[in-house]
């Protein structure tokens, strides 16, 4: 797959998942949402949280820390729609495995990633961007060590300055 078409995949499937969350939970305040893959960039998933979603995670918390409450907030792997519609990913993943160019797999999954960036973009500036204004979306991947540097710059890229600069003081 191409770098045009991965990216338009990836468009796709994010614009039709992040539609059906809106859509099915109308009345949720989503703050966030992330396309993320793993280390070995071989998958794409959507997870997403919303407002009520995360005070119900802190209510049954018993560790009431400030960075219990940041780690539930944007750790993605806590979030409520964690993996929301994988079947729109499908495809993807499938193609993400069985590419031949992960050959060369720091630039594959830097591809990767970019498109994934560039998805969002496009929602932003998407029909639904008016359900998003309020909303961070970013790029994240599992198990990484450099997850979080991902997030920020995904974040900085998508987003307009005042959201961005509220999610890169997400831990302050």
């Amino acid at each position: 797959m191409n770098r045009d078409e991965l990216e338009e995949k990836c468009f796709q499937a994010a614009f039709d998942a992040i539609k059906k969350l809106l859509t099915e939970y109308s009345t949720e305040n989503f703050y966030a949402f992330s396309l993320y893959t793993d280390s070995s960039a071989m998958t794409v998933s959507l997870s997403a949280n919303s407002e009520e979603r995360l005070h119900s995670i802190l209510d049954a918390e018993k560790d009431k820390s400030r960075e219990t409450q940041s780690y539930y907030k944007w750790a993605t792997s806590e979030w409520a729609y964690e993996g929301f519609s994988a079947e729109n990913f499908s495809d993807i993943s499938k193609a993400l495995r069985e590419s031949p160019d992960r050959a060369n797999f720091l630039q594959f999954k830097n591809r990767l990633v970019q498109a994934l960036i560039n998805a969002l973009k496009k929602i932003k500036l998407s029909e639904l961007a008016p359900a998003l204004n309020d909303s961070v979306l970013f790029v994240s991947i599992t198990d990484d060590d450099d997850a979080e540097r991902t997030e920020n710059i995904s974040a900085g890229l998508i987003n307009d300055k005042s959201i961005s600069s509220y999610f890169l003081s997400r831990y302050d």
